[in-house]
C-alpha cells in the first residue's frame, strides 16, 4: 500500500514506495536532487527514540560532492535529545566543509532560542536554499 502525503509547501508528495524514502520510526526523510543540490525533507515527530536513526539515514542519502538542503518544515514535534543529535551533526558538516542549508519550521523554533548558539545555516526556504547551494 502507498500512503501519499501533500503539503502545500513541500517540494512532492512523499510516497513510501519511493527508493530515496526513509522510515525512521515516527519520523520520515525523503531526498529530491534540486538543481544543484539535494533536497532532504523530514517529516514526522524526532525524538529520542528515532534521532540518531534519522541522522543515519541522513548521512546515506548525502551525495559526496553535492550540497544539500535539510528541509524540516514538516516536522511537527523536536525534543531536546533530537535538537542535540542535529547539532552534532551540524558539527560534523561544518567541520568537514558540507556545503548545506537548514530550512527550519515552527518545530524547530523555541529550540532554537534556547539553543542560540546551534550554528546551523538556516535559510528561509528550501527553493531558495537550493539554488544557492
Amino acid at each position: 500500500m502507498t500512503v501519499t502525503r501533500s503539503y502545500q509547501d513541500r517540494l512532492r508528495p512523499v510516497r513510501s514506495t519511493d527508493p530515496a524514502f526513509v522510515d525512521c520510526a515516527g519520523a520520515q526523510v525523503s531526498a529530491q536532487v534540486r538543481g544543484p543540490a539535494t533536497v532532504l525533507v523530514v517529516e514526522g515527530e524526532i525524538d529520542i527514540c528515532n534521532a540518531e536513526r534519522l541522522i543515519a539515514a541522513i548521512r546515506r542519502l548525502i551525495q559526496p560532492g553535492t550540497p544539500f538542503v535539510l528541509d524540516l518544515r514538516a516536522v511537527d514535534f523536536m525534543a531536546v535529545s533530537g535538537f542535540r543529535e542535529l547539532m552534532a551533526f551540524a558539527e560534523d558538516c561544518n567541520r568537514l566543509h558540507l556545503g548545506w542549508h537548514v530550512v527550519t519550521g515552527d518545530a524547530l523554533r523555541p529550540l532554537l532560542r534556547v539553543f542560540a548558539d546551534h550554528h546551523l545555516p538556516i535559510v528561509g526556504g528550501a527553493g531558495q536554499a537550493a539554488r544557492s547551494g
